[in-house]
């Protein structure tokens, strides 16, 4: 079989792989939100089944069509040598891309009302509705907002069957930050029936006769923590997704590509195409269960695509330059908790100028550290080590 045949019929497996993963989702009766919970519990089901066949390519490919002495599952990504150092790493370069909103979140968190922070099962106060910049972009990774977050939209994570949920929003995060801000003016300005406003001395503990601790930000973060817990779209985002996305987008493509001889920069850009397109199918559901128009939904879909062909062209390169497919995975974790930078809410916020600072200063040391900080020799990365 000739080179550009088998070459072929690499691509080809590419796209059976990744039209499994998206057509395994539909098999269910029912038109239940994609944020159900039944609907997340068949999904996960209907994934799980798509990354158990897989890899079968990449062992065919390997052992009959480009026999290699390099294991399966190293080229899977599945090896131990440098496995801490390479998840270390990417989280690293993670942080110094989102250093600005993680502080932005920080500030956010600090600005809230202490009772939002309250314990489970404790009375909380009414959620204030979402601004438009709390919501990003439509279609965004972690933003959700043309898409619906937390309404079953497609935008909420970079994942191809996640919705609008932004684990780090639902946790009163970055989008939270527009609401503190006016929290914060109405309590200044003692806005009339704001709840943070003073009618006088009695403060916060009035109504008991007197002032009670509040709690602080690492105890409002804790309680949002042990709230989320049950959630199945946090488990859904920041588990079920990643774990499967990254097992069939990048581990059990890439290997193919690099097998059948294409430079490592051009599997680098060719291997997200698939990732992307696999959240095409979010125009439907977006109709249908949002009824949104068709315009707007073709809009937020094709943000979406462009923002997870750039976060698969980071986690492909990771893949290939650490050996791990657990790098990779790190990553799509974080960024699905992180969501899409809230940069209105930035650009708003009292310290608008340290945030615009500390982002650039951030993208500035993730270019500058990303070659040293993944290079093959770090992690004992002979599989795909050379070539770059």
């Amino acid at each position: 079989m000739g080179a550009s045949s088998t070459r072929g019929l690499a691509v080809l497996a590419c796209i059976a792989n990744a039209l499994a993963y998206v057509g395994l989702l539909y098999v269910w009766r029912g038109n239940l939100p994609r944020d159900h919970p039944t609907t997340i519990k068949r999904r996960v089901l209907s994934t799980a089944l798509a990354c158990s066949v897989a890899w079968l390519p990449v062992y065919f490919w390997a052992t009959r069509i480009k026999p290699t002495p390099v294991p399966v599952h190293e080229l899977l990504g599945l090896r131990m040598e440098g496995l801490g150092r390479a998840i270390a790493d990417s989280l690293y370069l993670c942080v110094t891309l989102f250093i600005g909103p993680l502080v932005f979140f920080i500030y956010a968190i600090e600005l809230e009302q202490p009772d939002e922070a309250s314990p489970p099962g404790h009375p909380q106060s009414q959620p204030q509705p979402q601004s438009q910049h709390q919501r990003a972009p439509p279609g965004t990774a972690g933003a959700g907002a043309g898409a619906g977050a937390g309404e079953g939209g497609s935008g909420g994570s970079s994942d191809s069957w996640s919705s609008g949920y932004s684990a780090r929003a639902a946790a009163g995060g970055a989008g939270a930050g527009a609401d503190a801000q006016q929290r914060r003016g109405g309590a200044l300005s003692g806005e009339p029936g704001h709840p943070t406003a003073r009618s006088g001395s009695g403060g916060a503990g009035a109504g008991n006769g007197g002032s009670a601790e509040q709690p602080g930000a690492l105890g409002k973060l804790a309680a949002r923590v042990r709230r989320l817990a049950g959630d199945w779209r946090l488990w859904r985002n920041l588990v079920a997704a990643p774990v499967t996305e990254e097992w069939v987008f990048r581990a059990c493509m890439a290997p193919l590509l690099v097998m059948e001889g294409l430079p490592l920069v051009r599997v680098v850009l060719l291997t997200p195409l698939f990732f992307g397109a696999a959240h095409l199918h979010h125009v439907a559901e977006l109709v249908r269960h949002q009824h949104m128009p068709l315009g707007r939904a073709l809009a937020a879909v094709t943000f979406q695509f462009a923002y997870t062909t750039l976060f698969g062209w980071l986690a492909t390169f990771l893949f290939l330059r650490t050996g791990h497919v657990a790098a990779p995975l790190a990553a799509h974790v974080f960024c699905n908790w992180a969501g899409f930078p809230p940069f209105g809410d930035m650009w708003e916020h009292p310290r608008a100028i340290l945030l615009l600072l500390t982002t650039a200063g951030g993208l500035m040391t993730f270019v500058l550290q990303l070659g040293r900080m993944t290079a093959p020799g770090r992690y004992g990365n002979q599989v795909y080590g050379t070539g770059w």
